[in-house]
């Protein structure tokens, strides 16, 4: 059975009043930029958020995943952006302690301390879920690979000071001819083109386009074509913090919900006392409660080193399409207050619907599951 230790729990206390008196105040205004300001970004790096989970010797602090899941989830309650952030600081900071010392002292320094924004760029115009098939090239030429391709819908994409890019060292492998390079932003040869999104603003999401970027070949994190592998890996972590995310956006929008429920009368006698706006707040908890349980779970997992790709994945699938219903829920609670942008559930709602797309949707995600149930031979195609 799964519960928070007394530290988890007051970490969880601290971080709640941290975002709500931080974070939340101008969260409704941020949301419509379409950059994370640096301020926010100096107020979580003063948290120590960024710095979870990774080694104390670059400014990061020994934590366990569950603790960095309590933070996402409560940052999401009321700034999705500040929740989104983590993310790929996280990834990226994991997959550098498979880097060279070089490229650790260069980068988890500035990311830990929130002074440099990473990207992850796997996605292409041609290929998403299906990483294997990728076009993006990296040439080996002296002490420098040379890259050439075009990354799509990258997180961070238009602020981001370093990648990194996935990209095919052994054309004739597949999956098995991929690497991975931390990519400065900064180099000749890197543009970007910005989309204009419903939600997720401040994640300005980006396209990368790479024409013969030249990187050093100290900035190859893993082993050469073992990219992928270190890619799935990462997935694993990613996957969860989305499900949080919406999770937190969820239970703020139920609880708001609630509160308006109790106060706002129709007919003579408030909304909660209804039967048909009772049981949709009732079966929302219900599922929500059953997603953090699934979501704490797999992270409960990670931190004992057990494999969690499976629970992972369950978590991806079913959680962000029960946190959408939940806001769906609320704002329709709300009624026509609610579908006004002075309301954040509107806006939830617009960030939401990324959830179920963001690393991979949730066909994709039935596949992974069915793949670790019955086996990769026996598995959908």
């Amino acid at each position: 059975m799964f519960g928070l230790t007394e530290t988890q729990e007051i970490f969880q206390r601290e971080i709640r009043a941290f975002a709500r008196k931080e974070l939340a105040p101008l969260a409704d205004k941020r949301a419509k930029l379409d950059h994370m300001p640096a301020d926010i970004m100096q107020k979580l790096a003063d948290m120590g958020l960024f710095g979870m989970c990774l080694p104390e010797k670059y400014g990061g602090v020994e934590s366990d995943w569950v603790s960095m899941g309590i933070a996402i989830e409560e940052l999401a309650r009321v700034d999705t952006a500040s929740a989104l952030m983590l993310i790929p600081a996280k990834i990226t900071g994991i997959a550098l302690q498979f880097g060279t010392e070089q490229a650790r002292a260069d980068w988890l320094p500035g990311i830990i301390q929130g002074k440099k924004i990473p990207t992850l760029a796997i996605t292409e115009p041609d290929c998403g879920s299906d990483a294997a098939a990728m076009r993006t090239r990296a040439i080996k030429k002296g002490d420098k690979y040379i890259i050439s391709g075009e990354k799509t819908s990258i997180t961070n994409g238009m602020q981001g000071d370093v990648s990194l890019v996935f990209a095919k060292t052994d054309p004739t492998a597949g999956a098995r001819g991929v690497s991975c390079l931390l990519v400065p932003l900064d180099l000749p040869g890197v543009s970007r083109s910005l989309f204009e999104d419903m939600g997720w603003r401040q994640a300005n999401r980006a396209s990368l386009f790479f024409d013969e970027v030249a990187v050093p070949t100290s900035y190859l994190v893993g082993e050469e074509n073992r990219g992928f592998q270190l890619a799935m890996q990462q997935f694993d972590f990613a996957r969860i913090g989305l499900s949080l995310t919406g999770l937190g956006m969820a239970q703020e929008s139920l609880e708001n919900a609630i509160t308006y429920a109790s106060q706002r009368t129709a007919f003579g006698r408030p909304l909660a006392e209804f039967e048909a706006i009772a049981f949709k707040i009732a079966e929302d908890a219900t599922l929500l409660e059953a997603g953090r349980l699934l979501c704490y779970r797999a992270l409960s997992m990670r931190d004992q080193g057990l494999t969690h790709t499976k629970e992972t994945a369950m978590c991806k699938w079913w959680v962000p399409k029960i946190s959408l219903d939940a806001i769906h829920n609320a704002l329709l609670i709300h009624g026509h207050l609610g579908y006004s942008d002075e309301y954040p559930v509107e806006r939830r709602m617009r960030d939401a619907v990324g959830l179920e797309i963001a690393d991979g949707p949730a066909e994709v995600m039935k596949l992974v599951i069915a793949r670790e149930l019955i086996g990769r031979q026996f598995a959908p195609r």
